[in-house]
C-alpha cells in the first residue's frame, strides 16, 4: 500500500492481478500467485469476483484473462474526452493533406495515452491501449512544456527518465532546456527519441479556461520529413490544433 495516501487494500490487489493478466495475456491461478503476495486461496476468490463482474473470463482449461468489458469502459472514457470528440475530424484532414500520421493523445497521472490515430483516406483506426513515456515523445513534451516545474518535476520523480534510444533526454536538466525551448518556439520535436528512424510533432490543445485538453501530432520516417518544408508543417499542425480549440470552445458554448 502507498504509505503516502488512504487506499483500500483489495482494490490495489485486484489491480495487480490484473496487471498480471495484462502482462502474460492470460494466467492459471498459479501462475498469479507467482507473481502476487497473497494466498493461493485469496488469489483465486479474486479471479472468482473479477469473473463475476465480468472484467475477466475463465477458459474451459482455467487459464484467466481480461475481458473486453474493459474496452467498453476505456472506450467510454475516451469518448468523453474533448480532443477526441472535436479533433477526430481535424486530425483526418491534417493526415490526408500531409500524407502523414497524425495522433490525438492526452495525459493522464504523467503519462501519455493516444486516443486517435489517423492515416487519412488509407485507413483510420482509434487504438485504447497505447501510452507513451512523456519525456520520450513529442506528444508528451508538447505537453510537458505546458506545466509547471513542480508537475514535471513531479512526473519525473515518479517515471524516471529511461533511454529509449540513443538520442532519448536522460538528463533532468537538459529536459528543462528542451521544453524551455517548446515555449519558445511552440511546438515539440521528437527526432528518433523514442523510436529509431521516426520522427515526430507536436503542439498542445487548450480549453477555454486555459487548462490542457490533450495534444495533437504528426508523425513519419526521418526520411520522408527530410523531403518536406518544416515551416509548413509546422504551420499546418498549429492550425490543425487551433481549430480543434474552436471546436470545443463551439460544442461548449
Amino acid at each position: 500500500m502507498n504509505g503516502n495516501r488512504r487506499t483500500i487494500q483489495s482494490v490495489e490487489n485486484a489491480r495487480e492481478i490484473m496487471s498480471v493478466l495484462e502482462q502474460k495475456g492470460g494466467a492459471s491461478i498459479a501462475d498469479v500467485c507467482k507473481e502476487v503476495d497473497l494466498t493461493r486461496g485469496t488469489v483465486h476468490t479474486y479471479l472468482t469476483t473479477l469473473v463475476q463482474e465480468d472484467f475477466i473470463r475463465k477458459s474451459d482449461d482455467n487459464i484467466y484473462d481480461l475481458n473486453l468489458k474493459i474496452l467498453e469502459i476505456a472506450s467510454s472514457i475516451r469518448e468523453r474526452q474533448p480532443i477526441y470528440k472535436y479533433g477526430r475530424s481535424e486530425a483526418d484532414e491534417l493526415s490526408m493533406e500531409t500524407g502523414d500520421v497524425t495522433h490525438l493523445a492526452i495525459e493522464s497521472d504523467g503519462v501519455v495515452y493516444i486516443l486517435y490515430t489517423s492515416r487519412g483516406s488509407f485507413k483510420r483506426e482509434t487504438p485504447s491501449n497505447r501510452s507513451l513515456p512523456m519525456h520520450a515523445s513529442a506528444t508528451g513534451k508538447a505537453l510537458l512544456a505546458k506545466m509547471s516545474d513542480e508537475r514535471v518535476n513531479k512526473i519525473i520523480d515518479n517515471y524516471g527518465l529511461e533511454s529509449r534510444t540513443p538520442y532519448t533526454i536522460t538528463d533532468r536538466d537538459a529536459l528543462f532546456e528542451e521544453l524551455e525551448t517548446i515555449r519558445e518556439q511552440g511546438y515539440a520535436n521528437n527526432d528518433q527519441e523514442g523510436i529509431l528512424g521516426a520522427q515526430t510533432y507536436a503542439t498542445d490543445v487548450q480549453l477555454a479556461d486555459g487548462d490542457l485538453a490533450g495534444s495533437v501530432a504528426i508523425s513519419g520516417t526521418i526520411g520522408r520529413f527530410e523531403t518536406k518544408e518544416t515551416e509548413e508543417l509546422i504551420q499546418a499542425l498549429v492550425e490543425t490544433a487551433n481549430q480543434i480549440e474552436i471546436n470545443i470552445q463551439r460544442a461548449r458554448s
